[in-house]
């Protein structure tokens, strides 16, 4: 069995048992055989199976009961709806889980993200020469064509059936996160770029593989999509350090005032605190989901890394600013 298996614990037959001379009948559709078991043996495990006699209990007091052969028996009752199990799975609730996945990013980031060439370089940045304007405009394109396509991963989620408490979360941020691109495009409009030529605009690979990702996760896991929220929103974020820079080498405020505007909404609205407040919703999360959203973390980290060394990497180049579709 693989680790996330789950087999009852204290299995609970919910069919009548009935013997026949070489049979056993579950209920009135089942017929059950023993070939490797004793009809006896079959019979008194099937008895016992009442919801608070542990699988374990029973193995131990049938020595002619192999573990195996009980685990693949009520596998197989489970299967045709014969099982309930009065025990509970190992949970956690969700406010002690992505505290867990917080540590987890924050570790991930201190090897890659705060390692990034991008970041440094903005950390460092005190006069003109030091963070360029070509590399500031590349940032705002690349974060134009992410908010531009934000609806991709937050439209999958807005109608999250499993939590109301959610769902209203999710949709009060949609709210305040729709036209976000559009204040964007005042900065760009000061670098001499419209609109037009922001729709004729490809994005960078890393973007559209972060933007691709997160969807896949939003369309069909929900729940880590919304562990990625907190560090995608600037988690703890009192200021931004790429706008920090550009005030400090002395960008056009009509360049970086758009990006502040943006900026304060998401810190005055606690956009970086979503993640908890979802799982601050959400009860109970099995210990086997809890082990798959940690495995996906590095992952997302990386994609997130990537999407800035690829702006590094562009906009530090000699290529065109744009990479418009018009001239492939």
């Amino acid at each position: 069995m693989t680790e996330d298996t789950y087999t009852a614990s204290r299995p609970r037959l919910i069919a009548e048992v009935r013997v026949n001379e070489a049979t056993l009948m579950l209920g009135d559709r089942h017929t059950l055989v023993a070939r490797d078991l004793p009809q006896t043996v079959l019979e008194r495990t099937l008895r016992r199976m009442d919801g608070a006699t542990t699988l374990d209990r029973i193995v131990l007091d049938e020595p002619a009961l192999p573990r195996e052969a009980a685990d693949e028996l009520v596998a197989s009752l489970d299967a045709l709806g014969l099982i309930d199990d009065s025990a509970l799975p190992a949970f956690r609730s969700g406010s002690e889980v992505i505290l867990e996945l917080e540590e987890l990013i924050e570790a991930r980031c201190e090897t890659t993200i705060y390692r990034n060439p991008f970041w440094r370089t903005c950390l460092a940045a005190n006069a003109p020469d030091e963070l360029p304007q070509r590399l500031a405009t590349g940032m705002v394109i690349e974060n134009w064509h992410f908010l531009f396509r934000e609806s991709y991963f937050d439209a999958p989620v807005l109608s999250y059936v499993p939590n109301t408490a959610v769902r209203l979360l999710l949709n009060e941020f949609f709210a305040e996160e729709y036209g976000h691109d559009e204040i964007l495009l005042r900065s760009l409009a000061h670098v001499g770029l419209t609109y037009e030529d922001m729709q004729d605009a490809i994005p960078l690979p890393e973007t559209m593989a972060l933007c691709n990702a997160l969807a896949y996760w939003a369309h069909n896991d929900p729940l880590f999509f919304f562990a990625t929220l907190g560090l995608l929103e600037g988690q703890g974020m009192k200021e931004d350090s790429f706008i920090e820079a550009c005030t400090r080498v002395g960008m056009d405020e009509a360049f970086v005032g758009p990006l502040r505007t943006h900026a304060n909404i998401n810190i005055s609205a606690c956009h970086g605190n979503l993640s908890r407040l979802i799982y601050q919703k959400i009860p109970a999360i099995t210990e086997a989901e809890a082990r798959r959203l940690k495995a996906q973390i590095p992952l997302f980290v990386d994609l997130y890394d990537a999407f800035y060394s690829g702006v590094w990497r562009h906009y530090t180049a000699d290529a065109p600013l744009l990479r418009r579709v018009s001239e492939l």
